[in-house]
């Protein structure tokens, strides 16, 4: 938990297992999408975390993007 986190959420639960969680699934979305072990992923900065995710969602997208302009062709 970081000391700028708040310690409540809007819910009044404790905001510390919410992000714990949060963290281990990027951790583990990187490591699927960059076949890296998870434990190498632990050993990258926050900063270079965010920007690993960054790049995988704009992959993402434009591969989403590239098959409905595949299919928009086929059709």
């Amino acid at each position: 938990m970081n000391f700028l986190d708040p310690q409540f959420n809007e819910d009044g639960e404790p905001y510390g297992p919410y992000r714990f969680k949060e963290i281990v699934r990027e951790c583990y979305s990187i490591a699927k999408n960059c076949n890296t072990p998870y434990t190498d992923i632990l050993k990258i900065t926050p900063r270079e975390r965010d920007y690993l995710i960054e790049f995988i969602v704009d992959d993402a997208n434009r591969a989403k993007e590239l098959l409905e302009e595949n299919k928009k062709r086929l059709s």
